[in-house]
């Protein structure tokens, strides 16, 4: 049999080469938009269930408003008291499942905290008698636990540097804090000079370490200070150590008393404090609250979600103030009583 000439054979050796590598280039683009295709569905899944978790977390802020709704309005009298049992069954936290998914949060009553923005005055002056109250606030946390100690030296810095934070101007008070403080250190960064906005923002003041920071978050809130007027505190809800910063004479013994009998019955006036109360603090208490947190966590399949919203009762409506995702914090406590047994919780069944 006569062989095919050298030309021939050796086109015959390109063409398969050829059909290889078409066959391979063809693979591989399959294989790329199958992978890219892939991709396209999972991120178009991931979106799709972020949407229904954000839904789900508009869902519990619509339904803590009606927790919160119910509990100041639905009341007997003129006066709405917002009480320790009604943060009890709010703050105790609350559930519901949907059909692919769940959501955990609870409500808590930020009046019952120090609110780091009373420290300055709208008008940018300290407010020395508040000053004076986290300083207090500082050591009853301290008292309270025995794990913590906070001197007075690391007090005092932790005060003055936290107003030093707030006010407008640019030069620090003894044993406060501005802008040479922080831009000498790693990573360098500047005093805010403007409001709290968020209780974390503290980690960030001189002399606040991680233990400390985590020991007084649960008694804090950053509310705004609407009108020039200091944000209150609530005695009907606040906790041990709040109710200790109110005055120099009131020791663990008197305050847990003051929340026994709250629990019993919301105080309503300062006649059971006078004596105890610094004078100069009965304008800073109220018995009624205006602002909560909503604290919650949003489960869908492999997607999770936090939300946080600041909630205002403006005598007609909670409304929302702040809202927040993927803010993923547990929810924290300050109050040491157990959720009512009868607290509401809705399903999709329901």
């Amino acid at each position: 049999m006569r062989q095919p000439p050298a030309g021939v054979r050796r086109q015959r050796g390109i063409a398969v080469l050829t059909a290889m590598l078409v066959v391979t280039i063809a693979t591989v683009l399959a294989i790329e938009i199958a992978w890219d295709t892939a991709l396209d569905l999972r991120r178009t899944e991931s979106l799709f269930a972020r949407d229904q978790a954000q839904l789900y977390g508009l869902g519990a802020e619509a339904y803590a408003a009606t927790l919160l709704e119910d509990a100041l309005f639905n009341q007997s009298g003129n006066t709405a008291i917002y009480s320790r049992t009604d943060d009890a069954t709010a703050c105790g936290g609350f559930a519901f499942t949907l059909d692919e998914g769940g959501m955990t949060g609870g409500v808590c009553d930020l009046q019952a905290r120090f609110n780091l923005n009373n420290l300055v005055t709208a008008d940018g002056e300290r407010d020395p008698l508040v000053m004076q109250q986290f300083r207090r606030l500082l050591a009853a946390v301290s008292t309270v636990d025995e794990t913590l100690d906070i001197d007075a030296v690391t007090a005092d810095t932790i005060v003055e540097s936290a107003a030093d934070w707030i006010d407008p101007d640019t030069s620090a008070d003894f044993n406060g804090a501005e802008d040479d403080t922080y831009t000498s250190g790693q990573p360098p960064y500047r005093a805010a000079n403007f409001w709290f906005t968020s209780v974390s923002e503290l980690r960030a003041v001189r002399g606040v370490s991680d233990e400390i920071f985590l020991a007084l978050a649960p008694y804090l809130a950053a509310l705004p200070v609407t009108g020039g007027q200091p944000t209150r505190i609530n005695v009907n809800t606040a906790a041990v150590p709040v109710l200790m910063s109110l005055g120099e004479n009131i020791t663990a013994q008197n305050a847990q008393l003051w929340v026994d009998d709250s629990a019993d019955e919301p105080f309503e006036d300062e006649t059971p404090f006078a004596g105890f109360v610094d004078p100069g603090m009965f304008p800073y208490l109220a018995y009624s609250s205006a602002y909560f947190e909503l604290k919650g966590f949003v489960s869908i399949g492999a997607t999770r979600l936090g939300l946080y919203s600041l909630l205002e009762s403006n005598g007609q409506a909670v409304v929302t103030r702040l809202r927040q995702f993927d803010v993923v914090d547990v929810v924290v406590s300050a109050q040491s009583v157990e959720p009512a047994e009868d607290a509401e919780s809705t399903s999709d069944d329901e």
